[in-house]
């Protein structure tokens, strides 16, 4: 009877080696971990390992993501993948040995069973594609009614719309800095609060409740320092119409962070910050009804909820 230990010692393997305890011996031909000759009668076929060495791995932090929510996705053994949801295309970025990044989940996106599509490049050069089973749950939002003063007659002609640079930059994807874990930019506790929800669907001076909330408002006094949620590059700092004074952190990899209605921003463009920097403080320029932090999580172009990425509930 020929042993277990004694084929592994022939093709140079240790009976320890990672991802060999499923290992089976075959006899006969093929191609395998080595090739039956003379002095090997049998062939070793360990699972997910090819000749050309292992195939790509895909973990999900988790399958059941809200509305508004997000996944945190590695690919290992592979040399370059990207993820997409509802034709929505994520970047997964290198890390510690993986292929990482965030598959956002849109506020309107349906609940429901769907795909995480990934498609990449394996460490032999090789195409391949995964399709991993996700369901996304339905989001209870919350609704406000907000009342605005009229505007100043007397104040200067406004500015133009910010969103559609927004946009534009929450699209780009650069190299990645972020690193877990992400931090909330100011600390609950005693006047600091949370004033209002992403999600959210308000109602201004008695108008309809309509749209969805796309950051959330951290209520603090006026002045309270604002720290940037992770590393990244400052990529918008000025004066917005809506925003008023405004920040804008890219993290790389198709994750970036807004930090509006700041009495002063701390920061410039091009400047590099780490997880905690000060970025501003807290104020109440542009549309708002008091001192608060509008903070703003966006991945791969979809806006989500910064606190769900706070407490460990989606897995990261």
């Amino acid at each position: 009877m020929v042993s277990r230990r004694r084929i592994l010692g022939a093709l140079g393997l240790a009976a320890t080696a990672p991802g060999l305890a499923a290992l089976r011996l075959l006899p006969g031909a093929g191609a395998a971990s080595a090739q039956p000759g003379p002095d090997r009668p049998f062939r070793a076929v360990a699972p997910l390992v090819g000749t050309d060495g292992p195939r790509a791995a895909v973990t999900l932090s988790f399958r059941n993501p809200f509305q508004g929510g997000a996944v945190y996705l590695s690919v290992q053994h592979a040399l370059a993948a990207e993820a997409r949801l509802f034709g929505r295309a994520y970047a997964l970025a290198p890390g510690a040995g993986v292929l990482e990044g965030f598959v956002g989940v849109g506020v309107a996106d349906p609940p429901g069973p769907a795909a995480i599509g990934i498609s990449g490049v394996d460490l032999a050069g090789h195409a391949f594609t995964y399709s991993e089973p996700i369901t996304i749950r339905a989001t209870s939002w919350t609704y406000d009614d907000i009342w605005l003063p009229p505007p100043d007659p007397h104040a200067p002609p406004p500015l133009e719309p910010e969103q559609p640079r927004l946009d534009a930059l929450y699209a780009t994807v650069t190299p990645r800095q972020w690193e877990l874990p992400f931090i909330i930019p100011v600390e609950l506790g005693g006047p600091v609060f949370i004033s209002g929800y992403f999600g959210e669907q308000r109602s201004f001076n008695g108008g309809p409740r309509t749209g969805h909330h796309g950051g959330t408002d951290i209520g603090a006094p006026m002045g309270t320092p604002v720290r940037s949620t992770n590393y990244g590059t400052v990529v918008l700092s000025e004066l917005t119409l809506v925003r008023g004074e405004l920040v804008v952190v890219d993290h790389g990899a198709g994750v970036l962070s807004c930090y509006g209605h700041l009495s002063e921003r701390r920061v410039a463009v091009g400047e590099q910050v780490r997880r905690g920097d000060i970025v501003g403080l807290v104020g109440s320029t542009g549309l708002s009804s008091g001192p608060h932090l509008h903070w703003e999580l966006s991945v791969g172009g979809v806006l989500v909820d910064g606190l769900r990425w706070l407490d460990g509930t989606q897995g990261f």
